[in-house]
């Protein structure tokens, strides 16, 4: 599933009303499998207010619940701790807790794991090695989007992410499309066009569709608006379907609907 962040963006073409319309679409392939569990199970969006406390609590039970999701519910809980009735407040301050718990808790897991695999002085780091500094950077760069508001923290975190990657460069193993695109992130995050620009030209999937967008907002940074529109083209030519906030993007640099 891609998340309870389905739910917050406008989407084009069929919206089913119904769970069994839900259903039929699903087994078309017309509709995400969100669409039915949320038609079936939910009776509004879970950050429409009056919030449900409730449904808010079960959510947070879940132990996979993906960033947009974190983000979103993060939100939420900033305006319960900002309601001023103590009970409401405890609730949602103990909600953020649990949230940045759960990466803090993966991240020192992942550090004993590199600790005890160790690494002669000198010596590259072992595959295993840089597959877990990768996953650490990841959840840093989670944390650091989670603390969006707060600037000091998120590029703490950022910085974290950033050191991570590159000690991983030490090991043989090259960074998967995930991997770098998750890479060219917390560069653009820490406002390193430049190397994000090298790092995308050395990509080795030029072609691939979200690397595209990527170039195309580090090239915006870098006021190279010249690149921002091949980029934009290419990622219209790719043949790759278009998400509607993608289709507004390229739409204004290509000049066409």
């Amino acid at each position: 599933m891609v998340g309870f962040g389905f739910f917050r963006e406008r989407r084009e073409g069929f919206a089913p009303r119904t769970p069994a319309a839900a259903l039929r679409a699903l087994g078309l392939g017309v509709v995400p499998e969100e669409s039915f569990v949320y038609l079936s199970t939910s009776q509004k969006p879970l950050d429409e207010e009056p919030f449900d406390l409730d449904e808010i609590e079960r959510v947070l039970a879940r132990k996979d619940l993906d960033l947009e999701t974190n983000i979103l519910m993060k939100g939420i809980l900033e305006k319960l701790v900002s309601r001023g009735e103590q009970e409401t407040s405890l609730f949602g301050a103990e909600g953020i807790n649990l949230l940045e718990a759960r990466y803090v808790d993966r991240i020192e897991e992942l550090r004993l794991f590199i600790k005890d695999q160790g690494a002669a002085p000198g010596a590259a780091f072992s595959p295993k090695t840089v597959e877990a500094m990768r996953r650490m950077a990841r959840w840093y760069y989670e944390l650091a989007l989670l603390h969006g508001k707060t600037r000091s923290i998120k590029t703490f975190y950022l910085k974290e992410a950033y050191s991570r990657f590159r000690d991983s460069m030490q090991g043989p193993v090259g960074m998967t499309g995930p991997q770098l695109r998750l890479f060219v992130g917390v560069l653009v995050g820490l406002g390193m066009y430049d190397q994000a620009a090298h790092v995308i030209a050395g990509a080795p999937d030029a072609s691939d569709p979200e690397l595209l967008l990527l170039r195309a907002e580090v090239a915006y940074h870098r006021r190279d608006y010249a690149e921002v529109v091949r980029a934009c083209r290419e990622r219209s030519e790719s043949g790759a379907a278009i998400l509607p906030g993608e289709r507004r993007l390229i739409s204004y640099w290509l000049g066409k609907p």
